[in-house]
């Protein structure tokens, strides 16, 4: 059955948006944006964690829950044990967006995983067991290679996140990579580009060279070469690739990668 959602959802989800421009910085989402999250898909918890999954660390890590609020900029006080790592390589919906290239679909952990199924990998029965976890949703935002972003939902107990669930999150997705986005521009996090150094550092990400970019673009080799060495000096990359894969994660919501 198709979803739909009502006037009164689709002003919620506005509201989301724009409380959320008006709120404070952080490091992370803005809270406002996290309480409107909470209000329009009932979890009891929702979060916003940034992990470097070869390195086995948590660079960001931002919760809400009814009665407490958190954001750690690292875990290097106190280090997550190396399992949780190992097992969230091994569970699926936490890898889905890394192995497809779907940023755009929001995954559950039933997607993947029947009851029983779920109950065998390690990562639920040693970590969301524990915590009572029986229900995950997640929307994946862009990271670089080898981590991953996600906003992510949480249930202990009752029922699972429905397609309603999913639709409100899948439509606020790219507003809410937006509003990260914004902050750490104003926090001088993220340099500015120009429409087209996007459009050749896109091309170099996947893999052209400067004459099959001016190509493509219809403009000339040297343009391409003088587009490059802007994004060098914004950037402080010494090489296209090395620019491509240091911001290539903050691109524009408009440009995030869908599943064909």
């Amino acid at each position: 059955m198709t979803e739909t959602l009502t006037e009164v959802d689709l002003r919620a989800l506005l509201a989301v948006v724009e409380d959320g421009r008006r709120d404070e910085l952080t490091e992370g989402l803005p809270w406002a944006t996290l309480e409107g999250l909470a209000h329009l898909v009932r979890s009891d918890c929702v979060s916003f964690p940034e992990v470097d999954l070869r390195r086995g660390a948590a660079g960001l890590f931002q919760w809400l829950e009814t009665d407490d609020r958190g954001l750690e900029l690292d875990d290097t006080q106190s280090p997550e044990p190396p399992e949780l790592w190992e097992y969230t390589r091994e569970f699926l919906p936490c890898t889905y967006a890394a192995r497809t290239g779907d940023y755009a679909t929001v995954v559950r952990w039933s997607d993947f995983y029947s009851p029983s199924e779920l109950r065998e990998q390690p990562l639920h029965a040693e970590f969301h067991v524990p915590d009572g976890t029986t229900h995950g949703l997640h929307a994946s935002l862009p990271a670089a290679p080898g981590h991953y972003r996600k906003i992510s939902f949480w249930r202990c107990g009752g029922p699972d996140f429905t397609e309603r669930d999913r639709l409100v999150v899948q439509l606020l997705r790219p507003h809410l990579w937006e509003l990260f986005l914004d902050s750490q521009r104003r926090l001088g996090r993220v340099p500015e580009l120009t429409a087209r150094e996007w459009d050749v550092l896109r091309l170099v990400d996947q893999g052209y060279s400067n004459r099959e970019i001016a190509r493509r673009l219809f403009i000339s080799v040297g343009t391409v070469r003088k587009h490059l060495e802007h994004i060098y000096d914004r950037t402080g990359a010494r090489g296209r690739n090395a620019a491509a894969a240091l911001m290539m994660p903050h691109q524009p919501a408009a440009a995030l990668p869908v599943r064909p």
